[in-house]
C-alpha cells in the first residue's frame, strides 16, 4: 500500500495543522522549544520534520541538526527554509519504520505525531540506533477524546487519506515498546490545546 503521507502536499498539511480546529502546529513548536531549553542538546534529530516547524527555536549551541521525513517534498521545503540559517543541518528522506537511518547518533530525538502512523517496534528499534546512550527520545502522542474524532475534519481533502493509517497509541503501550528498544521512561505529562485535544508528552532516556 502506498503510504498516504506521500500524497499530501506540504501546503495542505501546514494549512490543516494551523486551522483553529486543529491548532497543533504551535503546540509542536512550543514543546520542541521547551525540550531544547530543558536538555540543551549539542545534536538533535526531528523525526517527521515536515517543513521545519519549530526549527526557529533551535539555538546556536545545538551544533548538529537532522531532519527526517518520508515525504521528499516536505524535506525540500524544510531545506529551502533553513539550510542557510542553521549550521550543520542535514536532511534524510526515510521511512523510519523500514529504513535504516543513515546519520550518526544524536543527543535528542524529537517526534511529534509520528508514532500514530508507524509500526512501533520497528520504528523504536531504528531510533534506538541513532540515539546515543544517555540521550533522550521525546514523543508526543495524541490521546483519545470522547467528543472529537481522532482525525479532525479538514477542508483539505488529501488529509482524510490518513484515516486508513492512523492509530492512537496509549502511553503504556508505547512505553512497553520503548523499553524493549532500550529506552527508559523519565517523565510523562498531558498537554491540552485550545482546540480541545490532549497529547501525552513522553520523555525517555536511552539506556547505556
Amino acid at each position: 500500500m502506498n503510504n498516504p503521507w506521500l500524497n499530501i502536499p506540504i501546503s495542505d498539511y501546514e494549512s490543516h495543522m494551523a486551522l483553529p480546529t486543529v491548532d497543533q502546529s504551535s503546540m509542536t513548536a512550543d514543546e520542541f522549544s521547551r525540550v531544547l531549553s530543558q536538555f540543551t542538546p549539542e545534536s538533535v534529530a526531528v523525526i517527521g520534520c515536515a517543513g521545519g516547524n519549530g526549527f526557529d527555536a533551535i539555538p546556536s549551541s545545538t551544533r548538529r541538526v537532522v531532519g527526517v521525513d518520508i515525504n521528499p517534498g516536505y524535506v525540500a521545503r524544510a531545506r529551502e527554509r533553513y539550510e542557510e540559517r542553521i549550521l550543520n543541518l542535514e536532511f534524510h528522506v526515510a521511512d523510519v519504520q523500514a529504513d535504516l537511518l543513515a546519520f550518526d547518533p544524536v543527543d535528542l530525538i524529537f517526534a511529534s505525531l509520528v508514532f500514530e502512523y508507524v509500526s512501533l517496534a520497528e520504528t523504536l528499534e531504528n531510533l534506538s540506533r541513532v540515539c546515543r546512550p544517555g540521550g533522550r527520545l521525546v514523543a508526543l502522542l495524541q490521546q483519545p477524546s470522547e467528543t472529537m474524532t481522532s482525525l479532525t475534519p479538514s477542508p483539505y481533502r488529501s488529509i482524510q487519506s490518513l484515516s486508513q493509517l492512523m492509530r492512537l497509541i496509549p502511553p503504556s503501550e508505547f512505553t512497553g515498546h520503548a523499553e524493549s528498544a532500550g529506552f527508559a521512561l523519565e517523565s510523562g505529562r498531558i498537554v491540552t490545546i485550545r482546540a480541545g485535544k490532549s497529547f501525552a508528552v513522553q520523555v525517555y532516556c536511552r539506556k547505556s
